[in-house]
């Protein structure tokens, strides 16, 4: 009687398993390489590329891209200088359950209103990146950012127009 190795079957029983669970889009995994990309070389153009432009001006695009200065701009200080410590892509439908969202994050992404402004995003968000980074002193902070499929069927970085 010979025997059959049963081990690799196993480990490609578990390895088919992992990737089942694996919910991210193969869009958005593009897309967190290109913004991982971006935030390790500080390049903010490499990182304008991530925007949705339906809808949107180049100035709301370089809006969005100022509130990413205190973590791009500051790489010549080793003692302050953020450095990207993760990317996890959270879909709408986990981002209530994850107390890294906060609730009205999730309803101006949805389109919706908060704080008597009407939120539209330009495109419809699928989920959320959660961009992480890290100091050398240990001290953490990050962005949320709404993503969604563009028109070209890349995801990207949806941009929230507000309105009164």
């Amino acid at each position: 009687m010979v025997k059959k190795p049963v081990l690799p079957l196993v480990l490609l029983a578990c390895t088919m398993a992992l990737a089942a669970c694996d919910t991210t889009p193969s869009s958005v995994g593009v897309l967190m390489t290109q913004v991982a990309s971006a935030c390790k070389a500080g390049d903010k153009n490499a990182l304008r590329a991530c925007y949705a432009t339906e809808g949107v001006t180049s100035e709301q695009i370089d809006q969005q891209l100022g509130s990413w200065d205190a973590y791009l701009d500051n790489k010549g200080d080793p003692t302050y200088g953020w450095t990207l410590s993760g990317i996890t892509y959270v879909s709408m439908a986990d981002a209530p359950n994850n107390k890294s969202i906060l609730p009205d994050t999730i309803t101006m992404a949805q389109g919706g209103s908060t704080g008597g402004l009407k939120v539209t995003p330009n495109i419809k968000v699928i989920g959320f990146l959660l961009v992480m980074f890290k100091q050398p002193n240990g001290t953490e902070g990050g962005a949320t950012e709404p993503i969604g499929i563009a028109s070209d069927g890349t995801a990207k970085f949806a941009i929230e127009n507000v309105q009164q």
